[in-house]
């Protein structure tokens, strides 16, 4: 049910304090210099694309001496302006080589240029400098963490977290490198961590919704699902169309995430069928025995249903059989009562060899199509890789 994270999908780290005052520190002339000032203005504004074209005309008008080669390239670089952010950045770390900002900046934009290689041992260097830096740790295991050995990738998320254990960001990525290597306990804890550091932070808690879905914990995933849309509506009220751009995308992901609930209680009603079936085809019971163990089943089933319906807040409940969603719901109900009468007859009718082999096939069958429906609500394809990937 997770969404592993792809590198492209890299956590945001914009570090613009950090930048800043590495440039103030070797250039103490930033804030108060006319075209460095307005550059700073729009830097503020986030509007890095115009503040790269104010110290490129610095740059024609006074020399490359008299602009931060460090912070052009930073601005060029978030302006999606890679190969000139590149070509800076190698001055950049040509005229301060002792910089850390540097070489950091200059391993981003190669990462982001499908130079990982190179990439790498730039964040080496910067390592090498500032050696108590727990998010250069952390960025070179997201660099390498889907073709490098898992034990050497966690080894450095284990350094990074050493160096900076109340860091939001490092902690956020350590979740998705153990979930894109399916230490679900652990990224589940990492993410419960980072949204400790950052409660507003609603990229942690979009993930942390979808490993308490992994993880079975189906109505802790659409609560947390359910606060974040509340939130994002919150902010779209008070900034307008940027934060209903942000409600839309929170609505949809609460809208799969309340779906996965009753479609996963389905695959489970499949595989406990699966387990009596094989049970009962190896070591045969007589009819009291096989209903005593077939009602005890069913009572536990529908108890951990129940308390999961109700671990729900009043609104969820209400949007599992809302307009657009009863229908599935419905469906989903429908087949997990057909599943759990099937089986009784089965324990009741005592089949022979090859009758429980044809309700092996019926349930592979039950199973392809719950993987079918669980890829189409989660929006993946079904076969092959999504196109994102």
């Amino acid at each position: 049910m997770s969404d592993a994270v792809e590198p492209a999908e890299f956590p945001s780290q914009r570090a613009r304090g950090r930048v800043l005052q590495a440039v103030n520190k070797t250039w103490p002339g930033f804030i108060s210099g006319a075209v460095e000032g307005r550059a700073r203005q729009l830097i503020d504004s986030d509007q890095y694309g115009e503040a790269a074209e104010v110290l490129e005309q610095g740059i024609g008008k006074y020399g490359p001496a008299s602009v931060s080669q460090l912070l052009l390239a930073w601005c060029l670089h978030l302006s999606e302006r890679r190969e000139d952010a590149l070509e800076w950045a190698v001055r950049a770390v040509e005229e301060e080589p002792d910089n850390a900002d540097a070489h950091w900046l200059r391993a981003n934009i190669l990462f982001e240029l499908g130079r990982a290689d190179e990439a790498s041992q730039s964040l080496w260097r910067a390592v090498e400098l500032t050696p108590d830096n727990g998010r250069y740790y952390m960025q070179l295991a997201w660099f390498h963490y889907v073709d490098q050995e898992f034990a050497k990738t966690r080894e450095l998320v284990e350094q990074a977290i050493e160096r900076a254990p109340d860091d939001a960001w490092v902690q956020h990525t350590a979740g998705r490198i153990y979930d894109h290597h399916l230490r679900h306990k652990r990224a589940h804890a990492h993410y419960a961590r980072a949204l400790e550091l950052d409660p507003d932070d609603a990229a942690v808690r979009d993930d942390l919704a979808e490993i308490l879905q992994t993880r079975g914990r189906l109505s802790a995933g659409v609560r947390v699902a359910w606060e974040t849309a509340r939130a994002a509506e919150a902010g779209g009220a008070e900034d307008g169309v940027e934060g209903g751009a942000a409600e839309d995308g929170e609505g949809q992901l609460y809208e799969v995430v309340l779906r996965r609930w009753s479609w996963r209680w389905y695959e489970w009603v499949l595989r406990g069928a699966l387990v009596l079936n094989v049970f009962d085809w190896i070591f045969p019971t007589p009819w009291p025995v096989s209903g005593m163990v077939a009602g005890v089943l069913a009572l536990v089933y529908c108890v951990c249903w129940g308390l999961s319906l109700r671990a729900l807040p009043a609104v969820c409940r209400r949007d599992l059989v809302g307009r657009g969603r009863r229908g599935h719901f419905a469906g989903t109900l429908a087949r997990t009562l057909l599943v759990l009468g099937a089986m009784g007859l089965v324990l009741w009718g005592e089949l022979n060899a090859l009758q429980h082999l044809g309700m092996l096939a019926l349930i592979i069958g039950g199973y392809a199509e719950w993987y079918w429906r669980a890829a189409r609500i989660s929006g993946r394809r079904v076969f092959g890789a999504d196109p994102d990937v």
